[in-house]
């Protein structure tokens, strides 16, 4: 049986204690880093593109798609952007269903995640928020969808409220988590040789 390093039973003996010092700095400072790029980016983007302008580009880009797979209609700006259909009711597209702010949620915490190489950080920034905005899209046209295909209005309730914002909140950790397992796959692989 190989001897346990200094090192080793440093890393055992903070372990039994639960959570160190050292692990609440660390968390302390994701914290804080997430929140002023989640802010600074939020207000860059609201200052560079208005809601109206996002709502506008999804509504606009969800009815090409509606337009593809056989469905007609035509968008308006008023408070909202609105689709509406030829089969069907109008649907306004507000700044939550944009998917903007799980968007820089997804990039400001993968951003904030301190420890890995800034070119990891930045290629799961963009890669992760070009996957939470085509999730989006694909919950906003699963909902039309939906609505036009069913009467059920219980169901397509529960749908938009309750499935596909959890469906948004799942999929932004699942997101990360694979960020972060291929972030950090290469130094697990290091550190086991070394051990």
């Amino acid at each position: 049986m190989r001897k346990k390093t200094a090192h080793q039973k440093a890393l055992l003996k903070s372990k039994s204690k639960g959570f160190s010092r050292d692990d609440a700095v660390k968390t302390g400072r994701f914290l804080a880093i997430f929140i002023i790029v989640y802010l600074a980016l939020s207000v860059l983007i609201k200052f560079f593109f208005p809601v109206i302008v996002i709502e506008q580009w999804v509504a606009d880009n969800v009815l090409g798609f509606l337009q593809f797979i056989g469905y007609q209609g035509y968008v308006t700006i008023s408070e909202t952007a609105v689709i509406h259909l030829e089969s069907g009711p109008a649907i306004e597209i507000s700044e939550l269903c944009t998917g903007l702010m799980e968007t820089l949620i997804v990039v400001s915490a993968i951003i904030a995640s301190a420890g890995i190489d800034w070119r990891k950080r930045l290629f799961g920034s963009v890669s992760a928020g070009l996957a939470t905005i085509v999730l989006n899209f694909a919950r906003i046209v699963f909902t039309i969808w939906l609505i036009l295909e069913t009467a059920d209005i219980a169901l397509i309730t529960f749908a938009h409220n309750i499935l596909f914002r959890a469906f948004l909140l799942i999929s932004i950790a699942g997101i990360y988590i694979i960020w972060f397992w291929w972030a950090v796959k290469d130094d697990v692989k290091k550190t086991k040789k070394i051990a």
